[in-house]
């Protein structure tokens, strides 16, 4: 699509990647796991194979933060602080969901063009938000997966990701947001010293508005 100009971030790899696969079902997988085995992969295609009325599936999981080579309890700091108490208080429906930033899901394709994809680390609670407003809470399945390691952020990178899955959340939420940018502090000769990060861009729009997209399905099918 290189009409649409390129972007950095996760959100837009998911995007573009939907357009250029063809698949009936999608499986998203984070690249920097350790010890991904192939039934991670037939796990969360499972429920779409098996029952007619999923379509989205949720992977879920044991996630211990590594330190200096050590593997303690707490890990997923920002589901833990930010995603799950936002849903707990706006959408109190899917407090079950174990791991709603998790990067390993499967849905239906027919289900995916349908949405947008947020830019950055926000498109997963975007996609779980938005698919549940289509399909319901009945169309929503989750698979215990095991063991999920991969490599941990600082604190400066997790407020980043905060500040962008809560506007996500928030502008879902209906409420607007005056501020288009977080500061963050570093310290520099002695005092903190202020620095802005602009929280993420625009969303893209779903696929199936994409001209580009719909030509390609129709030639695959």
């Amino acid at each position: 699509l290189p009409a649409y100009g390129l972007r950095h971030g996760k959100g837009e790899a998911l995007w573009k990647g939907l357009h250029v696969t063809d698949g009936d079902g999608v499986v998203y997988l984070d690249t920097d796991l350790v010890g991904v085995t192939p039934q991670w992969v037939t796990g969360l295609l499972w429920p779409l194979l098996t029952d007619d009325g999923i379509s989205f599936v949720k992977g879920c999981y044991e996630r211990p933060l590594l330190l200096a080579g050590q593997s303690l309890p707490g890990g997923g700091r920002v589901t833990e602080l930010t995603a799950r108490p936002l849903l707990d208080l706006l959408w109190p429906q899917l407090a079950g969901v174990v791991q709603p930033l998790g990067g390993e899901y499967a849905a239906r394709r027919e289900l995916l063009e349908q949405l947008p994809y947020d830019a950055g680390y926000a498109v997963e609670l975007g996609l779980l938000l938005d698919a549940v407003g289509v399909i319901g809470l009945d169309g929503l399945a989750q698979v215990y997966l095991g063991l999920r390691q991969h490599r941990n952020q600082d604190t400066e990178a997790l407020g980043r990701m905060a500040a962008g899955i809560t506007a996500a959340a928030l502008q879902r939420a209906g409420i607007d947001l005056p501020g288009g940018e977080l500061v963050q502090f570093r310290t520099g000769n002695g005092r903190p010293q202020p620095h802005e990060v602009p929280l993420a861009q625009e969303a893209r729009p779903p696929l199936v508005s994409i001209p580009e997209y719909a030509a390609r399905r129709a030639r695959a099918s």
